[in-house]
């Protein structure tokens, strides 16, 4: 019993001095995110003390932890000429490429938030149950001390010598009693934080998805802030080499800032669900040399490519109105940033300074008051805030927690109203023009008409040529076979019986070959079932279970159902053969103006369309039908494709 007791103390005291640890690598890992660089580093140690707080719940704490397996970042993609991609860069070290792959494969690991606040509050909750029996313990001691020398203890005012002793004996005793019960306590937090995500308490009631929306408005706008406050000084930099090197730079500082403000789009998408279009023009084609070997720019000439080409791209940088919106934009920008950071102020102010601090004060200022008799308010954050303002002096120093949670409330409260106005502002300036777009609009038909020319011409030469190969020539010889039939059938009629066989099995196997081919173009389960009972049929044949659910009110017309068809066969293909998926549901439905077809995986993830042909060439079919292929693909997975074809249903 005494044994066990002292190890759960010495335990107690390593888990507290673990927790103290996750305190500092929290507020380390929120600095070096800001600064991007230092990022995978830190983030690499915070999962070592995460992984070591799961084996410590299991072993210590006897609460076996399940630890959520995901396989890690892929490698970077090499080609042949020795050159790393990644996205549409090319480098020439794997380096870059493979931090930049694993950035994005810790950003999607679902335990990063969960970590994260039990690194940063086990301090503050589960630390607090561990730290009840060495406080107990070092009071007891300073009790008895304080007792056996005859001085006074600044905790109960002046206690006699003559019970000073047993009480310290007592607490000391009570906290070696309580230390196995602390543990067990730290185990059962620490499980909740840091076992599987289904366990977690985070979803589930309307409060809880209430606090993560307003959680996630207020971090999404501060850090939209922070991207607007690094967009300034990108603009200042532009500024600078519009009067040092009379805009001589501009172009190529523009490749600095215009993935800056690119990303700031795809996060405002990511975040905040508000998709906001590029508005670039694109990049002009090189310069062609004349026939006399001059390129011509404009109405001048140059013998020199290279300032031939930086002059075209000093054009097309000045000449493109985004570039100018981009710039107002980036200078404006702040003044809503400020905006954007008062929830995120309040939230931080009221709860890890309001409400933080008092708990804080338990690990360091009792100690101190009791060897030192040197007390410290326990709001001593709110006493500073009195010292400020002080009309507020009238609030009680121990109503600060709860100051500190109203306004973390009202933060949450505002950051989605502060969220949208920043949003709205930022499509004013950042989205297309409406010239714009629809120049874009045009571009992007001729670009889906010429695939669709390109297509149709490619499957008439792939269906000319599987008739070439395939039915014509099982009709030729069946031709053949019959010529010679009439030839034998008086002189030998047993070879005439079997050329007549032959004859039989080639006019088979050409009716085989031609169903085969007509099931290509529009397969006959579609044209006579429908769209639902067609993916169905497929699903039974399927080697991966698949659940196909949804329906639609009618039949949509014949391309549409084929080409939502394929594309739904493509995906469910990928599926199956790369991602190593266990299940696969498709869902299917009809929003009132356009099909919509999702269908989802639990396989490794990672698909790119850039990386393979197939939903390239989903996204070619689609465009036929000016429809969208959206794709959600997390290295690790789940993987969701989302194919939209606006279409009427007809009747």
């Amino acid at each position: 019993m005494l044994r066990r007791q002292g190890i759960a103390f010495v335990r107690n005291l390593a888990l507290l001095g673990l927790g103290l640890v996750g305190l500092a690598m929290s507020v380390l890992l929120i600095v070096a995110a800001t600064l991007v660089v230092p990022y995978l580093p830190a983030a690499r140690v915070a999962k070592r003390l995460a992984d070591l707080g799961r084996r410590l719940t299991g072993s210590w704490g006897g609460l076996p932890v399940e630890v959520e397996r995901r396989p890690g970042p892929p490698a970077p993609e090499r080609w042949a000429d020795g050159w790393y991609v990644h996205e549409n860069e090319l480098y020439k070290s794997p380096r870059l490429p493979a931090y930049l792959l694993e950035l994005a494969w810790r950003s999607e690991d679902p335990a990063l938030l969960r970590e994260w606040l039990w690194l940063h509050l086990t301090p503050f909750v589960g630390g607090l149950a561990v730290l009840v029996p060495p406080t107990l313990a070092t009071a007891g001691v300073g009790l008895g001390t304080l007792g056996l020398a005859g001085g006074a203890a600044p905790v109960v005012g002046a206690p006699s010598p003559a019970w000073a002793v047993p009480v310290g004996l007592a607490l000391v005793a009570l906290g070696f009693a309580l230390a196995p019960m602390a543990l067990r306590l730290h185990a059962r937090w620490s499980r909740l934080l840091l076992g599987p995500s289904a366990q977690f308490w985070w979803t589930g009631s309307r409060a809880a998805r209430w606090l993560r929306k307003g959680s996630d408005d207020t971090w999404h706008g501060g850090g939209l802030s922070g991207l607007g406050f690094a967009a300034l000084g990108g603009t200042l930099l532009n500024l600078v080499t519009l009067l040092v090197a009379w805009g001589g730079l501009s172009p190529q500082v523009s490749h600095l800032t215009r993935p800056l403000v690119s990303r700031y789009r795809r996060y405002a998408g990511t975040w905040a669900g508000v998709t906001i279009a590029e508005p670039y023009r694109p990049l002009p084609e090189l310069p062609v040399p004349d026939e006399d070997g001059r390129y011509r720019i404009g109405r001048t000439l140059y013998t020199d490519r290279e300032a031939a080409v930086r002059v075209q791209r000093y054009q097309w940088w000045f000449g493109d109105p985004a570039t100018w919106r981009d710039q107002l934009w980036a200078a404006t920008s702040p003044l809503l940033g400020v905006l954007g950071l008062v929830p995120a102020a309040l939230v931080g102010l009221g709860l890890y300074g309001l409400v933080g601090q008092p708990l804080s004060w338990v690990p360091w200022a009792v100690p101190l008051g009791v060897f030192s008799g040197e007390w410290i308010t326990p709001w001593y954050l709110w006493y500073g805030v009195t010292r400020l303002w002080p009309d507020l002096g009238w609030i009680p120093g121990w109503a600060s927690p709860f100051v500190g949670l109203a306004m973390a409330g009202l933060g949450m409260l505002l950051a989605p109203a502060m969220l949208r106005l920043r949003l709205r502002y930022d499509r004013l300036l950042l989205a297309p023009t409406r010239s714009a777009s629809l120049a874009h609009r045009v571009d992007q038909l001729t670009e889906t008409r010429a695939d669709a020319i390109d297509s149709q011409a490619a499957e008439l030469r792939r269906i000319e040529r599987d008739l070439h190969d395939g039915a014509q020539a099982r009709l030729i010889a069946v031709g053949l076979s019959l010529a010679g039939v009439e030839r034998l059938i008086e002189e030998d009629p047993a070879a005439a019986r079997a050329l007549v066989a032959q004859a039989r099995q080639a006019s088979a196997t050409a009716l085989t070959e031609l169903r085969d081919l007509v099931r290509g173009i529009h397969p006959p389960v579609l044209a006579e079932r429908g769209l639902p009972d067609a993916l169905r049929a497929v699903a039974l044949d399927n080697p991966v279970p698949v659940r196909v659910t949804g329906q639609l009110p009618g039949r949509l017309e014949p391309p549409v159902e084929s080409a939502a068809y394929f594309c739904a066969l493509e995906a469910l293909a990928n599926a199956t053969r790369h991602a190593g998926a266990s299940t696969v549901e498709i869902d299917i439905t009809y929003t009132g103006t356009a099909l919509r077809i999702t269908v989802a995986d639990d396989g490794r993830g990672g698909a790119d369309p850039a990386r393979g042909s197939g939903l390239r060439g989903v996204q070619r079919r689609l465009g036929t039908f000016d429809g969208v292929l959206r794709l959600d693909s997390p290295v690790g997975g789940p993987t969701l494709v989302t194919v939209e074809i606006p279409c009427p249903m007809p009747g």
